[in-house]
C-alpha cells in the first residue's frame, strides 16, 4: 500500500494558517514555531506539486485550488477526530454492539422492557438478537459467539455468571371438547394419560424433566411426543387433538389471539402449586467486548 501524499499534522497546519491568515497567526494557535508550520507547508506544496497559499508581508491566502483543498481538509480532519471519539467510547463501551440470543420459549418483546432504559442510556450500542434453544444459545455463549443468552435457569454451567429476571407459570393448553376442559384447573395425576406435545422452542427439555419428575413415579410412563416445530404449531396440533400441550403463561394472550376459543387454557395445581419457568440472562465473565462490561454492570445493578 502506497504512503498517504500527506500526513494529519500538514493538514493542521494548511486548516490552522486558513483560519488565522497568516504562517505566524498559525503557529501561535498550533504553539509551534513559526518555521515548523511554514517548513510542513512547504514540504506539503512539493509533495502536491501545486501552490494552496500565497504569501505576503501581510500573510498567506489561500490560492483557487487551495480553498478547495481547505473544504477537504477540513473534512478529513473533522472525520479524524469523530473516530477518535468513537474509538475512545467504544474502549469505554458507550459505542459498539452487542449480540444477544433469546431462549424461542421467550414471549417476544418480554426482555424489551428490562433493556429500555439502558437503551436509553447508552443510544449508541447497537443489539444483535438471535434466538434458539436454551441448549444451543448456551453452547454459542461459551464458544464466545454471542454476548449474552435470556434462556431457562436449569443447569447452568458453573463458569457463567447469571443473573435472575423473571418466573413465567406453566398452564395446559387442551382442545375445547377435551373431559377435562370444563373443571376450573387440573392436577398433575389429571393428566397423566395424555400425549404430551413437546416442540423445539416451548423450552421442551425443561418441560419434559418436569413431566418425568411429576409423573414418572407413576404405574404409567408418561407419553411424550417430540416435534421439531415452534409453539404456534404444536398448539395447532392441540386443536387437532393429537395431544396436549404446556406452555410459559406469558404467551396466553398469543395463543388466545390466533386459536380463539379452540384452545382452553387450563391451570396445573398440585400440592406444591402451580409449576414455573425461572428465566435468567446469562453471560461469561471473560468477554472482552466493552460494550457487553457495561450491558454487564447494568444488568448487575438492575437485575430484580
Amino acid at each position: 500500500m502506497r504512503r498517504p501524499p500527506f500526513d494529519l499534522w500538514q493538514l493542521l497546519c494548511v486548516r490552522a494558517i486558513a483560519e488565522h491568515g497568516s504562517i505566524h497567526g498559525a503557529a501561535r494557535f498550533l504553539n509551534t514555531r513559526q518555521s515548523a508550520v511554514s517548513r510542513s507547508l512547504h514540504n506539503l506544496e512539493e509533495q502536491l506539486d501545486v501552490r494552496l497559499f500565497t504569501r505576503s508581508p501581510v500573510g498567506a491566502a489561500p490560492t483557487a485550488f487551495g480553498q478547495e483543498f481547505i473544504c477537504w481538509t477540513q473534512t478529513i480532519l473533522d472525520n479524524v477526530a469523530d473516530m477518535n471519539a468513537r474509538a475512545q467510547r467504544t474502549g469505554k463501551g458507550e459505542n459498539g454492539q452487542i449480540s444477544l440470543g433469546i431462549q424461542t420459549c421467550v414471549l417476544p418483546g418480554r426482555l424489551s422492557a428490562f433493556t429500555a432504559e439502558f437503551r436509553t442510556t447508552y443510544p449508541d450500542i447497537v443489539f444483535r438478537y438471535s434466538e434458539g434453544t436454551g441448549k444451543r444459545l448456551l453452547r454459542r455463549l461459551q464458544h464466545g459467539q454471542i454476548d449474552f443468552a435470556v434462556v431457562t435457569r436449569r443447569n447452568l454451567v458453573p463458569a457463567l455468571r447469571v443473573t435472575p429476571l423473571w418466573s413465567d407459570r406453566i398452564v395446559a393448553a387442551l382442545p375445547t371438547g377435551h373431559p377435562l376442559a370444563t373443571q376450573p384447573e387440573v392436577s398433575w395425576a389429571d393428566l397423566r394419560h395424555e400425549i404430551f406435545l413437546i416442540g423445539r422452542d416451548n423450552a421442551g427439555q425443561d418441560f419434559e424433566t418436569l413431566i418425568q419428575r411429576k409423573l414418572g413415579d407413576t404405574d404409567i410412563d408418561p407419553k411424550i411426543r417430540r416435534h421439531d416445530i415452534g409453539s404456534n404449531r404444536i398448539v395447532a396440533l392441540v386443536q387437532n387433538y393429537e395431544g396436549i400441550a404446556l406452555l410459559p403463561a406469558s404467551w396466553l394472550p398469543l395463543i388466545r389471539d390466533q386459536h380463539g376459543h379452540d384452545v382452553t387454557i387450563m391451570e396445573i395445581r398440585d400440592a406444591g402449586g402451580s409449576s414455573h419457568l425461572e428465566f435468567g440472562i446469562v453471560w461469561r465473565p471473560d468477554n472482552e467486548n466493552p460494550c457487553a462490561r457495561s450491558f454487564a454492570r447494568y444488568i448487575e445493578a438492575h437485575g430484580p
